[in-house]
């Protein structure tokens, strides 16, 4: 059931940001009947867009090319032109969807308040993302594609590290350049960060377990507070910050 309540919300969400049938009658070309430069990136966008809202609500399996290019409202060599097969286009589409999901955590900025009131800001807004019914439905599908597509394992390995991990270590080394936390390996503290503070509240998600606001807020103190345990520099006492 939660599963299906999520995958239906993805599905509208997406079917709103774009009508693929209107889109296509509203192709343009340029001189000679070819699609300009703009309208062919254009028509790659609506494929993705299809393509994406297509295998969330569908699966990998019951999902043509055919079938993506006729609701996509673009001609199949123009799929084939860009994509050797389905498994390309598959693993091309939650790239993208994985970037979008990632875009903002490489613009945060920390501000001025102190460790435990920051770093619980920062925790929840990664919460909140992780656990997105988009978030878990991409989650699920790279989960059960893994074994015939190990692209999509090195895919969602490297966007981790790249965005989300080095996201983190910047968070914290900006703590520890104000002497409030300290550590020596920044990459593992940073995985350690998000261990405590995301993986169980989006296996939580995943298996339905809802929580009221007031006991999603307490777990989210509660795994800041056992972090800082660890790191927080001796002079930088526990304030109430967080409460």
């Amino acid at each position: 059931m939660v599963w299906e309540t999520a995958t239906q919300f993805v599905i509208e969400k997406m079917a709103q940001s774009t009508n693929t049938r209107d889109n296509a009658d509203a192709f343009r070309r340029g001189p000679g009947g070819r699609p300009t430069r703009a309208e062919a990136e254009r028509r790659h966008q609506v494929l993705l867009d299809t393509a994406s809202r297509l295998f969330i609500a569908r699966g990998l399996d019951a999902v043509s090319l055919d079938a993506i290019a006729e609701e996509a409202g673009v001609a199949k060599r123009f799929v084939y032109a860009r994509y050797r097969d389905k498994g390309e286009l598959f693993v091309d589409t939650l790239t993208r969807l994985i970037e979008e999901r990632l875009a903002f955590i490489e613009a945060y900025d920390i501000g001025d308040a102190p460790v435990e009131r920051g770093l619980l800001a920062f925790a929840e807004q990664l919460e909140n993302a992780a656990t997105q019914p988009a978030a878990l439905a991409l989650y699920r599908i790279i989960i059960t594609e893994l074994q015939r597509f190990p692209a999509l394992g090195e895919l969602f390995t490297s966007k981790m590290i790249s965005h989300v991990l080095g996201s983190v270590v910047r968070v914290l080394k900006a703590y520890q350049s104000r002497g409030e936390i300290c550590f020596d390996d920044a990459a593992m503290t940073a995985e350690l960060f998000l261990t405590l503070t995301v993986q169980g509240a989006r296996q939580r998600a995943l298996v339905g377990l809802g929580q009221t606001s007031e006991e999603r807020r307490y777990r989210m103190k509660s795994a800041v507070l056992v972090f800082l345990e660890g790191c927080r520099t001796r002079n930088t006492a526990p304030s109430n910050t967080t409460d």
